[in-house]
């Protein structure tokens, strides 16, 4: 009777140490695998959420960036700025209506010495406005809203850029300045061009469709209070801390040059899917009833709960190791650990769908990074790394490369005559031209500046280069869009230049674009609306 009741609580004791450790080896793992994990990919979530909100802010930013550049890197703008042509200035630009359109406050063109040109501002009822932070020129030293001819020359570029978020009369703000130079890059410093806009309510709500309704602005007193909470400075890099979790929001930033807070944007915490607490009831449930099998304890338990946690662990391990979330493990089973697995699989497979969203998204943003907005060309930038492109590619050394500069003649005097809307409805009918009469395999065209059209024709030679040139021509004098601003002709026309290089020459595109730029001159001094090939 004795033995009998020492086996018996031996047993018990060795079933109760058996499950104490076990369940103690289970608490452990989840402890220090399961929910760090968890909550390690939760808050890689509330990043990629943060970062989404300051990419939609940037794309934001770059389009009144892209705005002043387009109209700084022009030779109208540049002999407004030299000959201070001020009525030119505010009949074109300071308009109410379309700074209203584009959701702007106001244009300047200033002097090298930081004095008006032409300009003015409106307030968010687009009355008239006379911000001095904008209009006193110690005021703009001091703030370093201007681009001082010394800052250009040591830069060495033709085109130099500031953009800073500051207050005006209390108000958070944004200016974009770049110099004004002339289309091709050239000539001395003549002044600077600022554009600026408030930032309140409705400039948020035009970030991408789908954000604004989920984010919520606050400036003053109210953002003062939330700077312990943010979790991010937009625009300082290394400062996107661990998420502090507030109000179940998150928080990010925007500080003045002086690291001073402007505003705050905050966007709502995604829901935690997962169980944080530290003990799982299917854990000490399973461990119950498998009490009355002792000797079928292991087996029961390695198929229900060790090897889907096993595969569990190591699709985690996978997913943080490799940044792989297509990993899936089957779990056939019903209870809590299958599920919480089968809940993980779901997880993965959000994650996995929103990094796809991510990459897509930055896909387009990479388009319309390399795209010229008006005409739907690629832009410069899309031209130089296509270029790029080309020179790094050693099998270039055996084909011919050609490149075509075209410039629509006497298009200032469009302008004047017709105005610029119907100025760049004709860039883009012209651009519709280029690409018609171009083969889209092999040919690339973009739009340089302004006026002007660059065509790069791969494996092609001059005489070739020179047929496509004179088809580009005819094509564009065939479309007939009408210019009664010129003496000679009544149409838009095209003067070409073109430079080719030939078989077993190193490809280098400045000089062949300076080639091809001199054969534009020379089509130009023959009398325009013709074609020069370079010799």
């Amino acid at each position: 009777m004795v033995i009998g009741t020492k086996l018996r609580k031996q047993l018990l004791l060795a079933f109760t140490a058996a499950c104490i450790a076990i369940l103690s080896a289970q608490t452990i793992i989840r402890h220090f695998w399961i929910l760090p994990t968890f909550e390690m990919m939760a808050k890689q979530n509330d990043r990629i959420d943060i970062q989404r909100v300051e990419s939609q802010l940037q794309q934001q930013i770059d389009a009144l960036s892209k705005m002043v550049f387009d109209s700084a890197a022009w030779d109208s703008m540049y002999d407004a700025a030299k000959n201070r042509r001020t009525a030119w200035f505010n009949n074109d630009y300071v308009i109410a209506d379309a700074l209203e359109r584009l959701d702007v406050n106001g244009w300047y063109l200033y002097d090298t010495n930081a004095t008006i040109i032409g300009g003015g501002s409106f307030d968010n009822n687009y009355q008239p406005y006379s911000p001095d932070i904008l209009e006193v020129p110690q005021h703009l030293l001091d703030n370093d809203l201007i681009i001082l001819p010394e800052e250009i020359i040591a830069e060495s570029k033709a085109m130099t850029s500031k953009i800073h978020f500051l207050k005006i009369n209390e108000l958070p703000a944004v200016t974009v300045a770049y110099n004004v130079t002339k289309s091709d890059g050239t000539g001395s410093p003549v002044g600077t061009l600022l554009l600026w806009s408030f930032i309140d309510k409705e400039f948020i709500e035009n970030l991408t469709p789908g954000l604004a309704d989920d984010i919520t602005y606050y400036q003053g007193e109210k953002a003062q209070a939330l700077n312990a909470y943010i979790t991010s400075f937009f625009g300082h890099e290394n400062t996107v801390n661990t998420p502090i979790e507030h109000d179940k929001k998150l928080y990010i930033g925007v500080q003045d040059k002086h690291a001073n807070l402007l505003f705050v944007l905050s966007i709502p915490m995604r829901e935690r899917t997962y169980d944080r607490s530290l003990f799982d009831s299917s854990l000490i449930t399973g461990l119950l009833i498998s009490g009355s099998v002792f000797m079928l304890f292991y087996l029961y338990i390695n198929q229900q709960l060790l090897r889907p946690l096993s595969e569990m662990f190591v699709s985690v391990s996978s997913a943080l190791n490799h940044k792989d979330f297509t990993v899936r493990a089957e779990y056939k089973g019903d209870n809590e650990l299958h599920q919480l697995g089968r809940g993980m699989n779901e997880l993965f497979m959000l994650i996995e769908t929103q990094r796809a969203e991510i990459k897509e998204r930055h896909e387009k943003l990479r388009h319309i990074s390399n795209t010229d907005a008006m005409t739907s060309l690629a832009n410069r930038r899309a031209l130089d790394t296509h270029l790029e492109t080309l020179a790094n590619d050693p099998e270039n050394i055996n084909e011919n490369v050609s490149l075509i500069v075209a410039d629509i003649d006497h298009f200032k005097l469009y302008n004047d005559y017709y105005g610029h809307d119907q100025g760049d409805k004709a860039l883009c009918k012209v651009a519709q031209v280029l690409k018609a009469f171009t083969k889209r395999g092999t040919d690339f065209v973009a739009r340089y500046g302004g006026e002007e059209f660059v065509i790069v024709l791969s494996n092609t030679d001059a005489q070739a280069a020179l047929a496509v040139a004179e088809t580009l021509r005819k094509a564009v004098e065939s479309a007939a869009i009408v210019h009664e601003g010129r003496k000679d002709v009544k149409c838009v026309t095209l003067s070409i230049g073109i430079a080719s290089k030939p078989v077993s020459q190193q490809f280098d595109s400045n000089t062949l674009f300076k080639q091809a730029d001199e054969a534009l001159y020379q089509a130009k001094a023959q009398g325009r609306n013709c074609c020069v090939l370079s010799r």
